[in-house]
């Protein structure tokens, strides 16, 4: 066979493994069903999804309308075989997901002052953060959103008692709950599948905190909300 046809043939076939594993191996494994559920769920493919579409539509010449031996009506430009070969090596090694973390994380032990959380939302310009109890176990995020519930349920005449007050006191006027963990070895797949999984199961994922375990009780080394995921795109589209 023609080398490259068979680098692209090797390369295509690679990648198309790794969409029916990021999909879970379904029966129906067509390449174009697969990249276009991949597209929605991944930041790697929804960049490259043109020119993988266009790559499925060459491997089909190549394979299916075959002139005779080594006699194809369409092979690969090299320079098409060597993109290929990026976008695999890309999917062989994805990027870490803490690469688009917020770090470091600053968070705040349950009988912090509320005060002094509510300068530090001015200070930082960041609009949660994690809340710890003294063992260092995990209690909650505490949002901006969540001190503003709080408070517009606990003034009276227009005032409001913050001497005091802790976080874990606000916690409780906090109307989204929903966060995860995650390993601070995980690819930016397994952090996007949990955003995924989240909208699939109609809860809206706060933040996807990721510690050296990916336990709660571990320290928090990185936290990714769906601000953050726009990175992804972004660092893709720059390459």
């Amino acid at each position: 066979m023609n080398e490259i046809v068979e680098q692209f043939e090797v390369t295509f076939n690679q990648i198309h493994q790794h969409l029916k594993e990021l999909n879970g191996f379904p029966k129906n494994d067509n390449f174009a069903e697969l990249l276009q559920r991949s597209k929605l769920k991944h930041s790697v493919i929804r960049v490259h999804f043109d020119q993988l579409k266009q790559y499925a539509k060459l491997r089909n010449a190549i394979v299916h309308e075959r002139v005779s031996g080594d006699y194809f009506i369409a092979t690969p430009h090299k320079d098409v075989v060597e993109h290929l070969k990026k976008i695999k090596h890309t999917l062989d090694q994805p990027p870490a997901a803490l690469d688009f973390a917020t770090r470091p994380v600053l968070f705040f032990k349950e009988d912090t002052a509320i005060t002094h959380i509510i300068e530090a939302f001015d200070q930082h310009g960041i609009s949660q953060f994690p809340i710890y109890t003294k063992e260092r176990n995990f209690l909650g995020l505490l949002t901006n959103d969540g001190i503003v519930r709080w408070l517009s349920q606990t003034m009276v005449d227009g005032h409001a008692r913050l001497e005091d007050i802790t976080p874990k006191e606000v916690l409780h006027h906090e109307k989204n709950t929903n966060v995860e963990f995650l390993g601070a070895n995980a690819t930016v797949f397994e952090l996007e599948e949990r955003f995924e999984k989240s909208l699939d199961e109609d809860r809206k994922l706060k933040a996807v905190i990721l510690t050296e375990s990916g336990s709660p009780d571990d320290l928090p080394m990185g936290i990714v909300t769906t601000w953050d995921l726009i990175k992804v795109d972004r660092q893709e589209d720059d390459e």
